[in-house]
Formats: structure tokens, sequence, C-alpha cells
């Protein structure tokens, strides 16, 4: 099966035949979210295709499942870390980045990491990006990328407004598909 995420990835199952490209997410038959299929995982995706900066870059991913958008940074040239509360999810996002080609460019753990990243990317639920925003915001360097997903349309005022505050009153860009929504902050300073 494959799941094309223009303009830059397509999202495979295991077994995958032949070398992973640079295209290409291998992921292994699991439970753990973000398959590929799910709009909100496509929006990061896009998000992260378009928006993301030149490599190097770091990226955090917050509540990475299975690994998806870490791997999709370390096929743009980043080096990404997940944090996953299951660490069930952890052992299966590790086995994806191998399958991948990029196990040596991502970690996946429980713990959040210190310090600040490039990019900060978090595809879950209304309640938990709103209990995490001191954390998401506090580990986004400036300048940078923040993309939050796993939104509906009556979600993205609240969000805006628990965001936009620590991001010194930044306005993010809203994409939709279908009833989802992805915010996208790009803070220049």
């Amino acid at each position: 099966m494959f799941v094309e995420v223009p303009p830059r990835f397509r999202v495979a199952s295991a077994p995958f035949d032949g070398p992973p490209d640079a295209r290409t997410i291998v992921l292994a038959p699991s439970g753990a979210f973000g398959d590929g299929r799910h709009e909100s995982t496509r929006m990061c995706l896009q998000a992260l295709a378009v928006f993301s900066p030149p490599a190097p870059f770091r990226m955090l991913d917050v509540g990475s499942g299975t690994g998806i958008l870490s791997i999709a940074a370390a096929k743009l040239g980043g080096r990404a870390i997940g944090v996953e509360i299951d660490p069930d999810a952890n052992v299966i996002a590790s086995e994806n980045a191998r399958l991948s080609g990029v196990a040596e460019h991502v970690a996946f753990g429980t713990e959040w990491p210190e310090g600040t990243f490039d990019v900060v990317v978090a595809n879950i639920l209304r309640r938990i990006l709103i209990d995490l925003a001191p954390e998401i915001t506090g580990r986004l360097a400036r300048p940078g990328l923040l993309v939050v997903s796993g939104l509906v349309s009556t979600d993205v005022p609240e969000l805006i407004a628990c965001y936009g505050a620590p991001l010194g009153g930044a306005r993010p860009e809203v994409f939709e598909r279908d009833p989802w929504r992805a915010l996208v902050w790009r803070i220049s300073s």
C-alpha cells in the first residue's frame, strides 16, 4: 500500500521491496498512530515538506506515534527526537526509522529532551496540545517552525489564543483538509 503525500512524500507499508529512497517512508503494521492516511498526519507532512528550514535542522516530534513525522524530517536532512508516552510505540517508531533508512538521524523516548529545536511538530488531541503548550512553545528556537494538528475547526480559536501569547502574539497559518485543521507558526525571531 502507498499513500502519496504531495509534494514530497509517499508512505509505504512494510514489507517494502528494495532500499528506501529519499521520499519513501516505510512503516511496519502496528496499532500506533500515524500511518499517513489521516488528514492531520498528511497536513503535517506537507507542512514539513514546504516550510522546514534548510538542512541540517533539529526537530522535536511531540506524540510521535509511529515516528512518521520524525522520519520525514530525517528524509529532509534533519535530525529528529520523538517524544511518546507509549514505550511500545517508541519501539515501533525505531523499527520504522530503520526500515526507512534513517535510524541514525532519529531517536525516540518517553522523556522530554533538553534544549530548543528549529522545528516542533505536535499532531495530537486538543486537550493535550493545550496542556503541553508551555513545554511545546518553550522548546521552539527563534527563528523556528511550529506545526500543531489533530484539530477540528472549533478548536482553532482556543489553540491560537493558547499558543499566541508565548509566541509573541504571532498568528498561525491555518490549513484545512475535510474537518481537520493544522496550525503553522513561522516565527522569525
